[in-house]
């Protein structure tokens, strides 16, 4: 006990530490708000959230990052602090405010380091508007698209109960959420349970729709991909099977593959010093 508690103290002295170096702001895009937060300088970052996640889930490898890079953790579209207009979100949606916001904010070459979701946008950016992206990272995320995914088909009971949870129905909901997403809940405090919560609520229409969504690259579209490719993935993720990370090597020409044992879906939070590992000497040789 004394030792977990040790290891809070140190995690809420790390976040405190790296809330003061952030700087957060906000972008007007095709008439828009985009909310990020930035730290560092050198080549550009941006972190693209998955869709139960946001800043908070980041954090950890952010300071690390900002240590030889300008890194940027973006709000999307319908999400957190930016802008929340009435429309349908979908993955294409999502990518052209993402080029919009590089345009915006005069960005070249910028490695993309997207979280299940966020890894979705990233492929769809890296087929439909490559410019501008120099790498990809693609953390416990696959970009492609259901074959029998019907967008007109009602919603299943299965599903109707699962999008109540996903878009924050109550904390004992959104607790199990959490604890099915790492291999260790004992993580899972309070303090995460109440934050997910009032983001979930905050973005429930886009997590609404994107729940549905999925990736959204055929697998032909995937092998047209030719930038720098990492992919990252928790060994022991319940949510999305770490066979896709190896379906994505196999149709990303030259990328790489890290399984991070006794990880699941956020092996940034739960391993960070592994994920660094992985992820650190990529940006070295992609940077150079």
């Amino acid at each position: 006990m004394q030792k977990l508690i040790a290891i809070l103290v140190l995690l809420s002295a790390s976040a405190w530490s790296l809330s003061a170096e952030l700087v957060h702001k906000d972008v007007t895009v095709f008439g828009q708000n985009i909310h990020y937060a930035e730290a560092g300088n050198g080549p550009t970052i941006i972190l693209l959230h998955g869709l139960w996640g946001g800043l908070n889930e980041w954090q950890p490898i952010i300071k690390p990052l900002s240590d030889a890079h300008r890194v940027i953790a973006m709000d999307f579209i319908g999400f957190h602090g930016s802008g929340k207009p009435d429309v349908q979100y979908h993955n294409a949606l999502l990518s052209q405010f993402l080029s919009g916001f590089i345009d915006a904010l005069n960005l070249e070459d910028v490695t993309l380091i997207g979280h299940a979701m966020g890894a979705n946008t990233a492929t769809y950016s890296a087929f439909h508007q490559p410019g501008r992206i120099a790498a990809l990272v693609l953390v416990d995320g696959a970009g492609y698209r259901n074959p029998d995914r019907d967008l007109g088909k009602p919603l299943s009971e299965g599903m109707i109960r699962f999008r109540r949870v996903a878009t924050g129905s109550s904390l004992a909901a959104t607790r199990g959420l959490l604890e099915r997403r790492v291999t260790d809940t004992s993580i899972v405090t309070d303090e995460w349970v109440e934050e997910a919560f009032g983001l979930w609520v905050n973005s429930a229409r886009a997590i609404g729709d994107l729940l549905t969504e999925g990736g959204d690259l055929s697998e032909a579209e995937m092998r047209q991909i030719s930038l720098p490719t990492l992919i990252i993935w928790g060994a022991d993720d319940k949510l999305f099977s770490p066979e896709n990370a190896e379906r994505l090597r196999n149709d990303i020409e030259g990328s790489e593959v890290h399984l991070i044992e006794n990880s699941g879906h956020l092996p940034q939070i739960e391993k960070t010093d592994a994920f660094l590992g992985a992820l650190l000497p990529f940006l070295r040789t992609n940077r150079d």
